[in-house]
């Protein structure tokens, strides 16, 4: 029985453009809420932007990029290189900057849903549109949260991921040269990319491979244009940084800390043990080596099956927040993995979807961190102090490994 309208109906099955640019719509008349809403207040504040605002107008001016003690919270800590991708927005005035910013992102999360359709299903535009619509509108609610904080913090996580979402496309579509520069720019925003090493390697993709080496090393000498001989100095800061924040993540019981050594370790008897144990770094290695060995099992199993890519690249982004601690923004790198699930729910057993149901609400259900309530802030702290974005990712990869091993991708 159709639940829709008749009207809202025919419009779904008119074109599978429209649930794209219904999204769309409702990201840009948010910002024109929160625009009009803050407006005694200057309009929206992107804070996070900011940072790369000022590093954009610093690096085309040649002035140093890090500068902790002035800039205080709102350091920048990414290389000079990914600065440079942030020059255009400085050259306009900054809340100016904000809306395009806004526009940008919002740009980009579309961009991502139909890379996920195209990887998923390739031929998705000459199919029936009100699938792919319903489909779009239901990955649009589990991941809305992540998209949400995206856009009001104007982060980069979400650029982050329609860059491997293209890394994942060109794979498919035999592109070495443009996958190769991609991976390597992304490696100077955050090193996630990395996980893909193994993979391409074990695809036995060495053209990708030698291209993207080649192009890291051309992207790292880059910033010389703006400064010079000094450029090394920014780099050699920029290394520091990543040092720095690497060892101060390095403790497994570290509210916040959701990867998946630090999950097992809070709810085991391992929390009772020092954070500086030895036993700890041998069991942080024990797990990490049962994940690969996992992941390469994975890959194997999908040898043979058409279209196999997909899964692959939907199981290693999700697992990439379990292995490398960052923000909870960085879950949104399931989103593969939950268009892959949506577009195949019908294929699961019935355990396998109230596996990945349940993995839908965990991993969206953290919205209540942007209600304006005590009790939504206290329902948050509670849910990210119990790590349910972990519980929720591990469903969900549960769920895609599921489906590889009984052939059905």
């Amino acid at each position: 029985m159709d639940l829709l309208t008749p009207k809202l109906s025919r419009l779904l099955k008119a074109r599978w453009l429209i649930g794209f640019a219904a999204i769309f719509a409702v990201l840009c008349a948010s910002m024109l809420v929160l625009e009009f809403t803050n407006r005694y207040n200057g309009g929206i504040w992107l804070r996070d932007f900011q940072v790369f605002y000022r590093a954009g107008g610093r690096i085309i001016a040649g002035e140093d990029l890090f500068r902790p003690v002035r800039d205080g919270y709102y350091s920048y800590k990414y290389s000079p290189t990914a600065a440079i991708a942030f020059i255009p927005f400085s050259l306009i005035p900054f809340q100016a900057a904000e809306v395009v910013y806004w526009l940008f992102v919002s740009a980009m999360v579309i961009a991502g849903f139909y890379l996920s359709l195209a990887i998923i299903y390739p031929d998705f535009r000459n199919a029936d549109p009100k699938k792919f619509n319903l489909l779009l509108i239901a990955a649009a609610l589990i991941l809305g949260v992540h998209i949400w904080s995206e856009l009001t913090l104007g982060q980069v996580n979400h650029l982050l991921l329609v860059m491997y979402l293209a890394i994942a496309w060109l794979f498919t579509k035999q592109k070495p040269l443009l996958l190769a520069f991609i991976w390597a720019f992304s490696l100077f925003f955050k090193p996630f990319s990395l996980i893909f090493l193994p993979y391409l390697i074990l695809r036995k993709r060495y053209r990708e491979v030698a291209y993207f080496i080649g192009f890291s090393a051309l992207l790292f000498i880059l910033p010389v244009i703006f400064y010079g001989g000094r450029f090394l100095d920014q780099q050699r800061i920029w290394i520091s940084e990543i040092s720095l924040e690497l060892g101060s993540k390095g403790n497994l019981f570290q509210p916040g800390n959701h990867t998946l050594v630090s999950f097992i370790a809070q709810h085991s008897p391992l929390s009772s043990l020092d954070p500086g144990s030895g036993y700890l770094t041998i069991y942080k290695i024990m797990v990490i080596s049962m994940v690969g060995l996992l992941a390469l099992l994975v890959v194997r199993k999908g040898n043979g099956v058409q279209h196999g890519e997909a899964l692959d690249f939907a199981f290693l982004l999700a697992l990439t927040p379990l292995l490398s601690y960052t923000s909870n923004n960085a879950f949104g790198l399931v989103e593969l993995a939950v268009f892959l699930l949506l577009f195949n729910f019908t294929k699961l057993k019935t355990w396998e979807k109230i596996t990945a149901g349940v993995g839908f609400v965990l991993i969206g259900g953290n919205f209540y961190n942007q209600l304006p309530y005590d009790w939504g802030v206290s329902f948050y702290k509670y849910y990210d102090s119990i790590s349910l974005l972990t519980i929720g990712t591990i469903m969900l990869l549960v769920s895609v490994v599921m489906m590889r091993w009984r052939a059905t991708l």
